[in-house]
């Protein structure tokens, strides 16, 4: 592109022209050339009216000419990654918009723009601090309120999204609108009845609003209503078949089978829409290679999947080097020594139930079991904290005492309030599992499950799967064989330096095969006394916010096990996590 001709039509190439303008704005008056106000002021106002008649290429040409003139015309700079964010060229715009906020830190809409221009590029934690700066400016910006909550549940800050979906419901005047909005604050507190009275709402008022049926569906599909779910997603696809969130949560209400081919067809044929986004193509490519997969083909299930992923591999980026490193930190800082030395500082509540593990590797399936004993509550996934509330700091090792009680005393308030007569209450948080070193400094009664499942039914089904939050490494096999081995590198550390008493490994495999003999287990390491009820935990009717939903509804069943050997042709990077002098595998 920089060495092609600018689309300004100046006839030079890009990267001497509006190129050389994105990433130097101010070139010409660093190299000592005079400012001349009015003629910037003239060339800003004729870019903006060539903007406003939509020729963009010439406009980006004129308000070049401004900055030229004036490097510190603020307009013609806010215009300038205005245009450039219009024909798509986001990283210019974000350059362009990052030299706009430092000429005047005060401009609200030059934030939101910013922060819009990194959106757009996937640099999410950048968009959220340029939103975020927004609204602090101009405290009424409904859409960036909306926008960040959005952001934050990609990220599982759950509290954060809901109070920014409360303040979008506020601005908004669709009350049909402020409904969805209050719906969606609601679920992520764990209101369910809340939600789906605002999600009912809303389809009352509208009754042709596809977002309001499916809002109400995917709450019966929590709950385990699943045929009313289906009945749901059904009317919201009725009135907007593009809509690819119902697609997805429509195929997982039940298991299909050869004979519902017409399901496969109906999604093929949205999919031959020129209008979808790459995001609802890349939905709903997964909601067909589960069809698929449940009927028992699986070379077309895949290559759904397969394209699936490379869509969702364009927002994703893995740090690998970095994953490595923060691992790294862990073993270095979190030894036997440094969390014995801290423990009498430690919070002594007994409360709190940690299940962790990789995604896909059983969580659900055990916290299901577990909360079906009368005594403990189930938390779900639990984002009262982020990552900065419990992290040691960087050079001294040492844990900042005011920032940690606020943050225990936060997440204590929060497990009381979700089972306040248990005696435990459960966090099953996969991700808790590179964390356990401080959760056990800081809560060294709390008690740890560890999940694991074999290596490539796990990968396998996080590659297959998508998540409502953020997992970086799941778009990529080679990136999920990189991120399991350091998984079995961080769990082993974890093995050698916390206490058996407060720590167990619990495998998917055998849990399935020897039920009663591994609950059992379960249970008394929880302290408390049998209960029969853990034996089946498909009656449990608590809230499940994930993709396993409908599995753990079920009785439990075996068929996951060695998943992979039926994808064997197809699983690439995935084969090296098998297992030395295993079978070989076969389609």
């Amino acid at each position: 592109m920089r060495n092609e001709l600018c689309p300004c039509g100046s006839g030079v190439k890009y990267k001497r022209c509006c190129g050389a303008a994105s990433a130097q704005p101010n070139a010409t008056a660093a190299a000592g050339s005079p400012s001349n106000p009015r003629q910037a002021q003239r060339q800003f106002q004729h870019g903006v009216q060539l903007l406003r008649a939509g020729q963009t290429a010439a406009a980006i040409s004129s308000l070049r000419a401004a900055i030229r003139a004036d490097g510190k015309h603020f307009d013609a700079h806010h215009a300038l990654g205005s245009a450039f964010a219009q024909i798509g060229q986001f990283a210019d715009a974000s350059t362009v918009l990052q030299r706009a906020v430092a000429l005047r830190p005060g401009s609200a809409a030059a934030h939101r723009d910013l922060g819009a221009a990194y959106d757009c590029q996937n640099l999410h934690e950048q968009a959220i601090n340029a939103y975020r700066k927004a609204v602090e400016l101009a405290p009424k910006l409904g859409d960036v309120h909306h926008r960040l909550g959005e952001l934050y549940v990609m990220y599982s800050r759950r509290e954060e999204a809901s109070d920014c979906f409360d303040r979008a419901a506020e601005l908004t005047r669709n009350a049909t609108v402020a409904h969805l909005y209050r719906s969606d604050a609601r679920l992520l507190r764990g209101d369910i009845p809340g939600a789906e009275q605002f999600a009912s709402k809303a389809a009352g008022l509208d009754p042709t609003s596809s977002a309001a049926h499916g809002t109400v569906a995917g709450l019966l599909y929590v709950q385990g209503r699943f045929a009313e779910a289906a009945n749901a997603f059904e009317a919201a696809l009725r009135l907007d078949p593009k809509a690819a969130k119902c697609w997805d949560g429509l195929v997982r209400c039940r298991k299909y089978s050869a004979a519902d081919n017409s399901m496969q067809d109906r999604m093929r044929a949205v999919l031959q829409r020129r209008d979808l986004h790459d995001v609802e193509r890349m939905t709903i490519n997964f909601a067909i290679g589960k069809v698929y997969d449940d009927c028992g083909d699986y070379a077309h299930a895949m290559q759904h999947f397969d394209i699936g992923n490379r869509l969702r591999a364009q927002e994703l980026k893995f740090d690998r080097a970095g994953f490595a490193a923060e691992i790294d930190r862990n073993i270095q800082l979190f030894t036997p020594d440094f969390m014995a030395s801290r423990a009498a500082s430690g919070a002594p509540d007994r409360k709190p139930l940690f299940i962790v593990g990789m995604p896909r590797a059983g969580t659900t399936l055990v916290e299901q079991i577990v909360s079906s004993h009368p005594d403990i509550a189930a938390g779900g996934e639990l984002t009262v904290w982020t990552q900065s509330d419990t992290e040691p700091d960087p050079v001294t090792g040492e844990f900042d005492p005011d920032r940690t009680h606020a943050a225990m005393t936060k997440y204590l308030s929060a497990l009381q309030r979700i089972g306040p007569s248990a005696a435990r209450v459960t966090d099953k948080l996969p991700f808790n599992l590179f964390r356990l070193g401080a959760i056990h400094t800081l809560m060294p009664h709390a008690r740890i499950i560890h999940c694991e499942r074999d290596p490539i039914d796990t990968c396998l089904s996080i590659y297959t799967n998508l998540f409502s939050s953020r997992v970086p490494f799941a778009a990529r096999k080679d990136d999920l064989v990189f991120c399991y081995r350091q998984y079995l590198r961080m769990m082993d550390h974890w093995r050698k330096t916390l206490p058996p008493g407060i720590f167990m490994d619990v495998q998917y495999e055998r849990l399935v095969a020897d039920r009663e003999a591994e609950t059992r287990r379960l249970i008394a390491f929880t302290g408390l006394d049998w209960d029969d009820r853990c034996l089946q935990p498909e009656q449990n009717a608590r809230t499940i916010s994930t993709t396993s939903a409908w599995q753990a509804r079920q009785p439990v069943y075996a068929t996951s096990v060695q998943r992979w050997r039926r994808y064997a042709p197809w699983i690439g990077e995935l084969r090296q996590l098998e297992p030395a002098g295993a079978q070989p595998a076969f389609a």
